[in-house]
């Protein structure tokens, strides 16, 4: 089995985990609660059709896959932006003072990254969209990554403990360090083998490991876990129980 028939076999196996999530979550009744995370993976479940048909019509070295793959790319990255975001929102919903903060940091990081991308690619004018595609997507890449990690080392320091908030924040986690360790290990060695064999097998490995992770925490994990209380509220609680006993 080659390289590309093996990494198709771990892509469809991912496409099947997203569809499987994707079931879960309406029959818990969590696809509007959750919109976010329904809006990613009906993204990845399309940009996964899409990548199929391509390459079982053009074939893998086609023009047309690139074109396709780095597109659909595009649409998955944005997706993810998207999904960051919005668990930053959820984190902050206890301080809409702080949230208001992050939504300038993260609108300030979006367009930051779209002006980098484009004025880096002043040798390539002859082919400016696609290489813009290419260079967003994998600086916006490496900003999801930089940011998820804020937002996890957040979710440690909640007053309200959202456990299921931390474990959707370490399943993207994992999904973005698959395309960070690719994109290091393209610009260190030049593409050479082993960052085609990273991109064939960790990317999908990776993408698995976050489905899998957000299947433990849909179903194992509830939503919100209240925080212990303090001794001062238990002292109330009990003074006002002893008084109404008397």
């Amino acid at each position: 089995m080659d390289h590309v028939t093996l990494s198709s076999a771990l892509s469809y196996t991912g496409t099947v985990f997203e569809a499987g999530l994707l079931v879960v979550l309406l029959r818990r009744r969590l696809a509007v609660s959750l919109w976010e995370l329904s809006v990613y993976l009906l993204t990845a479940l399309g940009v996964g059709v899409a990548r199929s048909y391509t390459l079982a019509r053009y074939g893998f070295a086609s023009a047309q896959y690139g074109h396709c793959y780095w597109t659909t790319d595009l649409l998955l990255v944005l997706a993810a932006f998207v999904l960051v975001a919005s668990f930053f929102k959820r984190a902050c919903s206890g301080n809409p003072e702080m949230w208001r903060y992050v939504s300038l940091l993260l609108g300030t990081v979006l367009v930051a990254i779209a002006g980098i991308s484009y004025f880096s690619l002043s040798s390539h004018r002859g082919k400016i969209f696609s290489f813009f595609i290419v260079e967003f997507s994998q600086n916006l890449y490496f900003a999801c990554l930089v940011l998820t990690t804020l937002l996890y080392l957040m979710t440690l320091k909640m007053a309200v403990a959202d456990e299921r908030l931390g474990l959707l924040v370490c399943g993207l986690g994992i999904e973005f360090a698959g395309p960070a360790a690719g994109m290091a290990l393209i610009y260190l060695t030049g593409g050479n083998e082993i960052a085609r064999l990273v991109g064939f097998y960790f990317v999908p490995l990776c993408d698995a490991g976050m489905i899998l992770t957000w299947f433990y925490a849909i179903s194992r994990v509830p939503s919100v876990a209240s925080a212990p209380r303090s001794s001062v509220q238990i002292g109330r609680t009990f003074a006002r129980e002893s008084i109404s006993g008397s």
